[in-house]
């Protein structure tokens, strides 16, 4: 028997699944009986999962007909990276006076592992490791709500055309790469002005 314990952890395993297989960009559409079959799982742990990435936005549960993974409009894009500027900017802002060499070695190691994603063509790792260069710029800080806005943002952004149109941009995926090292060389100086502007200046470009 499945105690409660195990059923969190197989809601959670495939909540994780699904929201990975909408950012890898494959397909639009799928079905309860496609992710039973593809995920190994039984129907009430995907189903639950189904039901919280509904509410949360990420897909629709169309009755009879199956899955659609939903898109952004322009105006809601441009408001998650707007929101996405505001909080990152004056965190990293407040991070001036706490950045410590341990902190740069960090950000330096991320900006490694995204090189090798890219050069492997792995492009979940290589999004994955994407944000995580900004995840732990906010970690400096530590604000929790500014992490939680940012991690909700950053989800809201990855839908599966986003996803398809990044895959196809393989030049794209690389100037992001430089853009964080440019970033991280401002932050290295101690040049947080600067720094902040290269940040701006890397999120806009999310913007359609």
């Amino acid at each position: 028997m499945i105690d409660k314990h195990d059923k969190v952890l197989l809601k959670d395993t495939a909540y994780d699944k699904i929201k990975e297989k909408m950012i890898r960009g494959d397909e639009e559409y799928t079905s309860e009986n496609t992710l039973v079959q593809e995920l190994s799982m039984s129907r009430t742990p995907i189903r639950e999962a189904l039901n919280r990435l509904q509410y949360e936005g990420f897909l629709k549960i169309l009755p009879n007909r199956g899955i659609v993974f939903t898109e952004l409009s322009v105006e809601e894009r441009n408001e998650l990276i707007d929101m996405r500027i505001a909080i990152e900017t004056y965190s990293l802002k407040q991070a001036e006076s706490r950045i410590r060499d341990h902190h740069i070695q960090e950000l330096a190691r991320i900006i490694g592992m995204q090189e090798k994603a890219y050069r492997a063509g792995d492009f979940a790792d290589l999004v994955e490791k994407d944000a995580l260069f900004h995840h732990y710029l906010l970690e400096i800080v530590g604000n929790s709500q500014f992490i939680k806005m940012y991690r909700h943002a950053r989800e809201r952004q990855f839908t599966v055309r986003a996803g398809k149109w990044l895959k196809n941009q393989p030049d794209i995926l690389q100037t992001f790469i430089e853009e964080h090292r440019t970033i991280l060389d401002a932050i290295t100086r101690k040049d947080i002005p600067a720094a902040i502007q290269h940040l701006v200046e890397h999120l806009e470009k999310g913007k359609l």
